[in-house]
């Protein structure tokens, strides 16, 4: 199996003398020329200064010398506010020129200074960053500025980010489908693939710089992610000294602390970060049902539940510039969290009495994702050569006790789940500018290796445990995959630019046969093309259309065969024969930014095939049902939609934004299956709302409500509550503006939030609700320091890493 992904390597390493993941770690460039005004000479050896218009006393970053030839390159930067000053012995200041530094490189042109004789003049160019902007490819969400999202997580964060929803229990929706693609700085985390949910609730929203939503990726990007990929870039500091920053909040609810520091001297940069995230013990209350279809109850359960949770992120990173257009990058980040669960149930039969029990749980996951890249830069401009390597290693433990009072009813048992999953992923990238096109190139392999022990013990008449053999075995998955990929961007007129490519890519999956298991031998080959293609209409207006197809692989959530039998009604089991979903997606959008208001419209089509989806299925132990949900490849699903983003600037210190998602959902289940579900070829409607108002008062106090209604989400089987949440924050600046100090509410007129289920099959009614305390007060404050060295010496080099991993376009 690993042989197909290295000929794979071996046959792009020919083509491949440069590299694009350079753009995804190392940032983008400003570039232009500096001329005489009058006689269009080349002026060499001006002075190019770069500041930081987002500090407040605009740090100097780095300061560069024209060529011969007049060029100057500011190499490797990131999004954000900054001012450029050219200057020239002789000359005066140049006229004042916007710029926009988002997620590509940037041309001035020609700069043309006006001869001088006594006198050193600069010109001034200065962007301010919108809070959110609206590109060709992607939606980008400043967090940075916004004043309400310190001492919360990141999803809080997603929460704000038009497109997005994150629901009560923290799963991440990308236009109404959670089948998203989550990049940490541009990059997989492992830790991904085990609960999106609670790994989001450990990263510090004061970490985070911006979001990106990409809802029609490239075909350089994996494939992986039906809707979309979602993009987290965290803060880091790019300038000589040292910097830093200490945040946190204390809540109610949820609490966390975290800093960061930067140090930066000539060519080294080293940064790190640490985070620490908990939550207070939460008492919260299920109630389920099962009837049969003529209406009479079968099973009714009452479980009371306690739990509590703690998190731990860190990261470290360092970067060496080997020379002005070679860069070496190296990152560690770990990251763990334990969930401590303890449920008392109460289960009533329709032929017995009540059954009481106690279940206690730990549940623990752990690990590091460490990465290599090295950056080839060259003369030719966005000519770039990248090879990039990534380990990363989990652990998902899982330990559960169980007991009954009633004796006669089942055992005491106790059981474990320890799954450990390595992951080695390695890649390179090359990028070729042509005249009037850029051209790209890569190639990709993963190699997965899942290994999970599953260990039941019972206990005996004589009060001892003992091994249950048919509930214990091991489970081996091996997964690896081998992609190449090529796009080309060129413009087709003067309005009009086209990016066209494709990707193809190889999975190779191994189940190891064990008495419990059948082994598993598959190969899967997808060519998966993508095409966007935008047109300026007008300075105001643009107009894009994109097409896509893209796959969803399921993870070990998905595939793990051990059945979790601590709760004796309800128990959740997967299904290791699943195949990954393929997506094919158009949209089609149009953008109109005008002074102080922005809209957005995108119109979308998505067509789902071997659709991974929750069923329900019913079996029995001593007579007494059992509900277990288990995964299927079900059949497929289309959604036609429409999305609204509107935004608008009034009396100077207001600002209101709003949006709506319109979709609908239709499903057509493969004939096995088709008895099991009552939604067969139905289409449902859904919409989900979002509206804020923010307020920029004086002496640099900010405040902000925003309000959010999703409508109840239909699935296979059933549907899933609603959800809303309101949210009142207040944020003031302290300390010469080296800090602030904010109060938040949440929900403050609603304790509890009622979320209900609902599920229907071939033979049950099941009803759920879930109740969970909700309203909640904090309080949170941050604070920097940093000291700026602004002697740029010799060694200051044209390359400047400040995001651990790249914030934009990386694949691994």
């Amino acid at each position: 199996m690993i042989q197909p992904i290295a000929l794979l390597i071996l046959l792009s390493l020919p083509n491949c003398s440069s590299g694009q993941i350079a753009k995804q770690f190392g940032g983008h460039d400003i570039s232009g020329k500096v001329v005489d005004s009058l006689t269009e000479k080349t002026i060499p050896a001006s002075n190019i200064s770069l500041y930081n218009a987002d500090t407040s006393d605009d740090k100097l970053i780095k300061t560069v010398v024209s060529d011969g030839a007049g060029y100057f390159k500011i190499l490797q930067l990131q999004p954000g506010n900054y001012f450029v000053n050219v200057g020239a012995l002789g000359y005066n200041s140049s006229t004042t020129l916007p710029v926009t530094i988002n997620n590509s490189d940037i041309d001035l042109g020609t700069i043309r200074m006006s001869a001088a004789y006594h006198q050193l003049q600069h010109v001034d160019i200065y962007r301010k960053t919108s809070l959110i902007q609206i590109k060709t490819d992607r939606l980008i969400y400043n967090t940075v500025l916004d004043p309400t999202l310190s001492g919360g997580n990141a999803a809080d964060a997603l929460r704000k980010v038009p497109l997005l929803s994150v629901d009560a229990m923290g799963n991440v929706s990308l236009k109404g489908d959670r089948n998203v693609r989550i990049l940490i700085d541009g990059k997989p985390s492992g830790t991904m693939n085990n609960n999106v949910a609670d790994i989001l609730k450990m990263i510090p929203a004061d970490q985070i710089k911006n979001i990106e939503v990409i809802t029609s990726p490239s075909s350089k990007f994996d494939a992986e992610g039906a809707s979309g990929i979602i993009i987290i870039n965290t803060k880091r500091n790019n300038t000589q000294g040292v910097h830093g920053s200490y945040s946190g909040g204390l809540g109610t609810r949820q609490n966390n602390f975290n800093g960061n520091i930067s140090i930066r001297k000539n060519k080294l940069g080293i940064n790190g970060n640490l985070g620490n995230s908990w939550s207070w013990p939460v008492n919260t209350s299920i109630s389920f049902d099962q009837r049969l279809l003529n209406n009479k109850i079968d099973l009714e359960q009452e479980i009371k539940s306690r739990n509590k949770r703690h998190g731990l992120r860190g990261g470290l990173s360092l970067d060496y510039e080997l020379d002005s257009n070679k860069l070496i990058i190296s990152n560690l980040n770990i990251h763990q969290l334990t969930i401590q669960t303890d449920n008392l149930l109460n289960t009533i039969y329709q032929v017995s009495d009540s059954i009481s029990s106690t279940n206690n749980s730990h549940v623990g996951y752990g690990g590091f994702d460490w990465s290599t890249d090295y950056i080839r830069k060259f003369d030719k401009k966005n000519q770039e050569l990248s090879i990039s390597a990534q380990f990363s290693q989990i652990n998902a433990n899982t330990n559960y006790h169980s007991s009954y009072k009633q004796v006669d009813f089942r055992p005491d048992e106790k059981g474990m789940n320890i799954g450990l999953n390595k992951e080695l992923t390695m890649q390179l990238d090359y990028t070729h500018p042509f005249k009037k096109a850029t051209f790209e190139l890569g190639t990709k392999a993963i190699f997965r290796n899942i290994h999970s022990i599953i260990h039941v013990d019972t206990i005996g008449q004589d009060q001892a445990y003992v091994h249950v053999s048919h509930s214990t075995y091991n489970f081996n998955y091996k997964q690896d995959v081998g992609a190449l990929y090529s796009t080309i961007q060129i413009p087709l007129n003067t309005k009009t630019d086209l990016k066209a490519g494709v990707r193809y890519e190889y999975t190779g999956s191994i189940i190891k046969a064990t008495d419990h298991q059948t082994g598993l031998h598959d190969q899967q080959h997808h060519i998966l093309p993508s095409t966007v293609v935008s047109y300026k209409a007008s300075e105001e207006l643009n107009l894009k259309i994109a097409y896509n197809q893209r796959i969803q692989r399921p993870s070990l959530y998905f595939l793990n065969p051990f059945r979790n039998e601590s709760d004796p009604v309800n128990q959740l089991q997967g299904n290791p024969q699943l195949v990954p979903e393929l997506s094919h997606n158009m949209e089609l959008s149009a953008h109109l930014n005008m002074k102080k208001s922005m809209l957005n419209l995108s119109l979308y089509h998505r067509r789902n095939n071997n659709v991974i989806e929750s069923i329900y299925r019913n079996t029995t132990f001593k007579d007494k049902p059992i509900v277990i949900q288990t995964f299927a490849n079900i059949g497929k699903t289309q959604s036609l939609g429409a999305h609204i983003f509107a935004s608008v600037d009034l009396f100077k210190i207001w600002t209101l934004r709003g949006n709506i998602d319109l979709y609908t959902y239709h499903i057509r289940p493969n004939d096995q299956y088709g008895n099991l579900t009552q939604q067969s070829n139905q289409i449902f409607l859904h919409y989900k709302t979002f509206i804020s108002a923010t307020a920029y008062l004086k002496n640099g106090l900010v405040a902000e409500s925003f309000l959010f209604f999703d409508a109840p989400e239909r699935t296979f089987q059933g549907q899933y509550a609603s959800f809303n949440m309101w949210n009142i924050g207040l944020k003031k600046d302290i300390l010469n503006k080296k800090g602030t100090l904010g109060f938040t509410m949440i929900d403050p007129f609603q304790k509890v939030k009622n979320l209900g289920s609902y599920a229907k099959t071939d033979l049950h009614e099941q009803r759920g609700n879930f109740a969970i305390p909700f309203r909640s007060f904090g309080i949170n404050f941050s604070w920097k320091f940093g000291k700026n060295n602004s002697n740029q010496g010799k060694y200051d080099s044209n390359i400047k890493n400040d995001d651990q991993k790249s914030g934009g376009e990386s694949k691994i």
